[in-house]
C-alpha cells in the first residue's frame, strides 16, 4: 500500500487516536490507552481494536510492559504530520517518492497556495537511534520527538535563511517541512564546466549564512544543487546558531568537507584557513 492510499485507509476516528498519542510524546515512549481513549473520546475498549488495526498498517506501535500504551512508527509519524499540512490547507495533493537517505524521505505534493512543493519527512534516530543518541546527546526521548526536533531545526534555519541560495520553506507540521522544489541535481552527480566559480558561489553562500547567524552543519558535495541558474543549498537539520557551543569548528567542518571535495574532483588548491578567515572578517 502506497502512502496515498494508506491515508485514505483512515477515519475520523483514527485520527483522534493519532492526536491523543502526538500530544503525549514529550512525556511518554509509549502514550498509556487510558490517555489515549480519554483524549480521542472514544471508549477503551474501542480505542484498544482501533490501535492493533493502526498496529496492522504499521501506523503505530503497541506495547504492554507496565502498562499498555502506543506510540508512533516513522510510518505513522509521517502520515500524522501530512494529516495536520493537509488540515492547516498547506498541502492538497501527495505524489511520487523523491528521494530517500538515512535521516529523511522526501515526497513530490501539490498545494493550491504554493504550488507545486516537496514535503520532507524527518526520520533521524529510527533506523540507528542508539547511534543517534551517542552522537547528539538528546537523551531518553523517542525517536518521534527527535525527528520532530530536527524538522523544526530545519525549518528554522530555513527561514532565517530566506532570500539566499536555499529552498523556501513554507511550512512545518510534526517530523514534515513544506518546501519549494528545486528543478536542480546534486553536486556529486554532475560534472559542472566552471568548478572554480561554482566553489566560490558555495563559499560565499557560507559567508551569507554566517551573516544571518547559521552554520549548515553538513555541508558537502550531497547537499549543494546545481544547475544552469545557479546552486542552492539544502539539508538543513543539524544546522546550528552562531554563538552556539562548537560552531566555530563546525563552520571549519563544512568549509573543509566542500573545498576538500573540489580538490579531490577538480585539483583544485584553495587555503581552509584562508576560506575561514575571510568567512568570519566578512
Amino acid at each position: 500500500m502506497n502512502f496515498a492510499e494508506l491515508y485514505k485507509e483512515m477515519g475520523k476516528h483514527s485520527w483522534r487516536i493519532l492526536d491523543a498519542i502526538f500530544k503525549n510524546l514529550w512525556d511518554y515512549e509509549y502514550v498509556p490507552i487510558q490517555i489515549i481513549s480519554s483524549q480521542a473520546r472514544i471508549g477503551e475498549e474501542k480505542a484498544r481494536n482501533i490501535l492493533r488495526y493502526l498496529s496492522d498498517l504499521r501506523i503505530v506501535q503497541n506495547r504492554q510492559k507496565d502498562y499498555e500504551g502506543s506510540t508512533f512508527t516513522f510510518l505513522g509519524l509521517s502520515l500524522y504530520s501530512l494529516h495536520r499540512l493537509v488540515r492547516s490547507g498547506k498541502v492538497n495533493a501527495i505524489g511520487k517518492l523523491m528521494g530517500e537517505g538515512k535521516e529523511s524521505v522526501v515526497f513530490n505534493c501539490y498545494s493550491e497556495k504554493y504550488g507545486e512543493c516537496v514535503v520532507k519527512f524527518h526520520k533521524v534516530g529510527h533506523t540507528s537511534f542508539k547511534k543517534v543518541k551517542e552522537k547528539r546527546d538528546y537523551g531518553d526521548l523517542h525517536f518521534s520527538v527527535l525527528a520532530i526536533r530536527s524538522a523544526r531545526n530545519e525549518f528554522k534555519a530555513l527561514q532565517k535563511l530566506q532570500g539566499l541560495a536555499v529552498p523556501k520553506a513554507y511550512a512545518w507540521e510534526g517530523n514534515a517541512v513544506l518546501m519549494e522544489l528545486i528543478d536542480a541535481k546534486e553536486l556529486y552527480r554532475v560534472r559542472v564546466e566552471n568548478p572554480e566559480d561554482v566553489l566560490e558561489m558555495i563559499l560565499e553562500e557560507v559567508a551569507k549564512f554566517y551573516r544571518r547567524g547559521i552554520v549548515h552543519g553538513d555541508l558537502s558535495q550531497y547537499n549543494v544543487l546545481v544547475s544552469e541558474e545557479g546552486i542552492w543549498i539544502i539539508d538543513f537539520p543539524q544546522s546550528v546558531e552562531v554563538g552556539e557551543e562548537g560552531w566555530r569548528e563546525i563552520l571549519k567542518r563544512d568549509v573543509t568537507n566542500i573545498i576538500t571535495y573540489f580538490n579531490r574532483a577538480y585539483r583544485i588548491e584553495k587555503d581552509i584557513n584562508s576560506a575561514i578567515d575571510r568567512i568570519l572578517q566578512e
